[in-house]
């Protein structure tokens, strides 16, 4: 199998996993129990994988500080990054959180100038502002409910202000995690070796937060349905990113990365078929969503 199809499959999972989860929200009070699920499922696959490749003891090569920042890196995306992620899918629907939480990639084009030293490009500049003009294009967007399908009004797609917030947080900590990435693969290790010590991190600290009783039985005692689909979105998730650093590893970033942020446009028509009466398909929706894979395609060429 190509690299080029595993980093587009990468992608697939991607927008399967956003559209499990905006199913599991709607069954629970408090969006981020679907955060113990996805993360708790993670560290056995990418501990599976792994073994498969060979890679297992490289889990042990990082230095101290390198599993400091890994471990940082883990806590910030898997916990924080997350339950902002789900919070935001519960109330503005999978297709709007994606194109908000986008804004990850200002982030973290900002953060490679002034910390790391990095040089804007022309490419990375337009890229930028085609990322920007998405989540402009949901900001404009009337406020009147979506005439999509009508559905319950708990579930009906609509500009929030919690939302809003929700996705705007989400893809802050999405866009720090990168830096704290690079600065942990810096000590040593492998891409997926890091991967695992940052999930193994963010499942620590998650479970710690277990010793709440309250947060103990709502994780224990919730809806069936909400956690077959939590399930499911934690399985494709873990797939996607094990298929993400397969195919970064077997052809260039500045091929592989493309195609995988091509994940908005697959979320669409997953959404259709899974989430029709629970997404907003409005023109500036799908437009937003188009303008952040272009967007992300010239800040990777």
């Amino acid at each position: 199998m190509s690299g080029s199809l595993i980093a587009i499959l990468s992608a697939v999972c991607f927008a399967a996993s956003n559209t499990c989860t905006r199913r599991g929200v709607l069954g629970v009070k408090n969006a981020h129990l679907g955060v113990y699920i996805s993360v708790f499922m993670a560290p056995p696959l990418f501990l599976l994988f792994a073994l498969i490749i060979g890679d297992i003891k490289s889990i042990a090569t990082f230095t101290w500080l390198g599993y400091t920042w890994l471990a940082l890196a883990g806590i910030v995306h898997f916990v924080a990054g997350r339950s902002f992620n789900y919070m935001a899918i519960k109330h503005l629907g999978a297709n709007m959180t994606t194109v908000f939480s986008s804004l990850n990639l200002l982030y973290t084009v900002l953060l490679g100038i002034f910390i790391l030293g990095e040089h804007l490009s022309r490419n990375v500049a337009l890229g930028v502002m085609f990322i920007i003009i998405g989540p402009m294009l949901l900001a404009w967007s009337p406020r009147k409910e979506s005439s999509v399908i009508k559905a319950a009004d708990k579930d009906k797609p609509r500009i929030s202000r919690k939302g809003i917030l929700a996705g705007l947080a989400c893809g802050v900590f999405f866009g720090i995690s990168p830096l704290f990435i690079k600065l942990g693969l810096q000590q040593g290790g492998s891409p997926l070796a890091g991967t695992f010590v940052s999930y193994t991190s963010a499942m620590l600290v998650l479970g710690m937060m277990l010793g709440s009783p309250e947060r103990r039985d709502n994780v224990l005692h919730m809806d069936r349905k909400a956690l077959v689909w939590f399930t499911l979105a934690g399985f494709f998730v873990g797939a996607a990113q094990l298929l993400r650093y397969t195919a970064l590893n077997l052809i260039p970033v500045s091929v592989a990365s493309p195609l995988i942020s091509t994940n908005p446009l697959f979320l669409l028509v997953f959404s259709f078929v899974v989430n029709r009466k629970l997404e907003s398909f409005r023109i500036n929706v799908v437009l937003g969503a188009i303008f952040v894979v272009i967007g992300t395609v010239l800040i990777y060429r």
